[in-house]
């Protein structure tokens, strides 16, 4: 099934995961530090364009297939698979987003977002409709599993890295390969057997009406993508700012660029996440270090 593919829609499919992965994985690292209810906005935004990232993806996939003539969609059961794929992402970042994430919080969510897009890819899949009937390789559905399942525990430990850097992009890439890795490993295992029905019971939907749907939702989650990586002025960067285990807290960031001390005495020399990319420019020092004789002083830049 995997042969006859178009590359360019298999190509597009994958940089749709990414880009959905990187802002999904982005507004969830927002979550711990926002307050009161702008975690519930960010923990359903990250959710969404998670759905979404991967429903488009796979939805591309497919319309890059060679499917027989005649092909068309089952509304009911795409709408579904994109709701069971949006609810179980949203427990799986849940897991990650509140309380410490441990080991086994970490393995439980990948577990989940494993499940997400494997149960979306065989609905999704199922809801094709035509004179055949699917029948799926046992030995690649396997595989199918434990690729999205380990691309995607793989992606959230690089996003709960203690490290800076490009994280967030590493795990966006995991998390693209993850989607598309599965997507496509399915798909080789799959075969279209020809039967005597059309399979077509309930509301279908022509190859023409997905392609549009899906370019509409491909343009969502690269203006999604775009409108993240627009910097957000400094206070509102400091309250909604990452706060993953080991990254530095805003006021911890502040306090290092005014050139002032931590609790213990030594300045704080963490490094920003994405080595601040997409983030407002530091603010000026305020304060100048004046040396005394009983020690170091810091007076107001005015005076």
């Amino acid at each position: 099934m995997f042969v006859g593919h178009n590359p360019y829609l298999v190509a597009f499919s994958v940089v749709i995961a990414i880009l959905g992965g990187y802002t999904g994985f982005g507004l969830a690292a927002r979550v711990r530090g926002a307050p009161g209810a702008s975690r519930r906005f960010l923990l359903a935004g990250a959710a969404f364009f998670l759905a979404v990232g991967i429903w488009t993806m796979h939805f591309i996939g497919v319309l890059a297939a060679p499917l027989p003539p005649g092909t068309t969609y089952l509304v009911l059961p795409t709408i579904v698979s994109f709701l069971i794929c949006a609810l179980v992402v949203g427990v799986s970042l849940f897991f990650v987003s509140i309380g410490e994430p441990s080991g086994s919080r970490v393995i439980a969510s990948a577990l989940l977002l494993g499940t997400g897009i494997v149960s979306m890819h065989y609905v999704g899949i199922h809801g094709l409709a035509g004179p055949f009937h699917i029948h799926h390789d046992d030995m690649m559905m396997l595989v199918s599993v434990l690729i999205a399942v380990g691309t995607a525990y793989g992606g959230l430990r690089i996003l709960l890295a203690r490290q800076g850097g490009m994280r967030l992009v590493l795990s966006a890439v995991a998390f693209g390969f993850a989607v598309s890795g599965m997507h496509y490993t399915a798909m080789y295992g799959m075969q279209m057997m020809p039967s005597t029905g059309d399979g077509m019971d309930g509301l279908t939907a022509s190859p023409q009406i997905l392609a549009l749907i899906v370019s509409l939702l491909s343009f969502l989650v690269v203006a999604g993508f775009l409108l993240f990586l627009v910097p957000e002025s400094q206070q509102r960067a400091a309250a909604t700012s990452p706060e993953w285990p080991g990254e530095p807290h805003a006021m911890d960031t502040a306090r290092e660029l005014s050139g002032d001390d931590d609790p213990h005495g030594s300045p704080a020399k963490r490094p920003l996440p994405l080595h601040g990319l997409g983030r407002p420019p530091p603010p000026l020092a305020t304060r100048l270090p004046v040396e005394g004789a009983d020690g170091t002083h810091f007076v107001e830049a005015e005076e």
